[in-house]
């Protein structure tokens, strides 16, 4: 049974106040929250399942009912679960308790990553983010684009010859001012005509080929209609609907985001410098103790390397 089907007043209570209840009163850590069966969920419990996340990012996680389900439900499977194993004394084995004890160290890793990435402040970072504005403010820009729209006669359905003709036709229309949008509609073999009118919004964006864009590149003029491209894809026909220059941005308009990276990056690289301190340290190891280890899991009557051919 869900905690949906198991408390539905609950939920539907929770979902209309927009997951927002008691928001100005905070329970307890010993409070229980749910239960089933041997299974009893805290404030505290939720609060442990929330240490791996960044402080800053808790809040907006737990602003969803759903997600709050989804937590609960498997917080108490996993008390049931466990309380079953303890009841089997499976976490009496001594290869049990090792794998926690790791387990921990995995988790005192993350929680260290935490604090190391914790201590770059963005106040540091600031005058760093200005002076990397002002050493290239256009990389900032908002990039120019150009809307075209074009026809495409495909090679697959017909020979290139063919496909040439077929194109040439449909540019010669063109270019005698006939309505674009209505020979795409007769000529282009592109599907997405359907719903766009043969429209690209940015004839020079990536995921393009490069001999359209290139072509793209050719066209300065609004109405401008380009020679005959050749792609993969077959013949295309591009006119140009509108361009647009790149506008610059302020230091103001990017601020935040340069700060954002910046202070990612940094705080990466701390997390990374401390690592390489620690391994830089000595290391020590016995070779046929490593080398032992190709072996340990096979079955006794196995070898490590199968024997060579003719070999006894």
């Amino acid at each position: 049974m869900s905690l949906t089907q198991m408390c539905p007043a609950f939920f539907l209570v929770l979902l209309l106040s927009g997951g927002s209840l008691a928001a100005d009163a905070p329970y307890p850590e010993q409070t229980v929250v749910a239960s089933r069966g041997s299974a009893s969920v805290t404030m505290k419990d939720v609060d442990a399942a929330l240490i791996g996340m960044p402080a800053d990012q808790r809040a907006n996680f737990m602003n969803s009912p759903k997600r709050i389900e989804e937590l609960l439900e498997r917080l108490l499977i996993n008390q049931q679960l466990a309380n079953e194993a303890r009841a089997a004394k499976l976490d009496q084995d001594p290869l049990f308790q090792r794998a926690v004890q790791q387990q921990s160290d995995k988790m005192l890793t993350e929680q260290l990553a935490m604090k190391l990435r914790a201590e770059v402040s963005p106040a540091i970072v600031e005058p760093l983010a200005r002076e990397r504005y002002d050493v290239n403010p256009d990389a900032y820009a908002i990039p120019g684009r150009a809307t075209v729209r074009h026809i495409l006669i495909d090679t697959k359905t017909r020979s290139d010859a063919e496909a040439k003709t077929l194109a040439e036709t449909a540019r010669a229309k063109a270019l005698a001012g006939e309505d674009f949008v209505k020979l795409v509609t007769e000529y282009s073999d592109d599907g997405s005509k359907r719903s766009n009118d043969g429209e690209i919004p940015d004839g020079e964006g990536e995921g393009l080929v490069p001999e359209f864009v290139a072509a793209v590149k050719q066209l300065k003029e609004k109405g401008e209609i380009s020679p005959l491209v050749k792609t993969a894809f077959g013949y295309h026909i591009i006119k140009l609907e509108a361009r647009y220059p790149a506008k610059s941005q302020s230091y103001d308009d990017v601020k935040e985001r340069i700060i954002s990276d910046l202070a990612n990056r940094m705080r990466d690289n701390r997390v990374k410098e401390h690592i390489d301190e620690l391994k830089a340290l000595e290391l020590t190891a016995k070779p046929e103790v490593v080398a032992s280890l190709r072996s340990r899991y096979l079955p006794s009557a196995t070898s490590a390397e199968p024997a060579a051919p003719g070999s006894k």
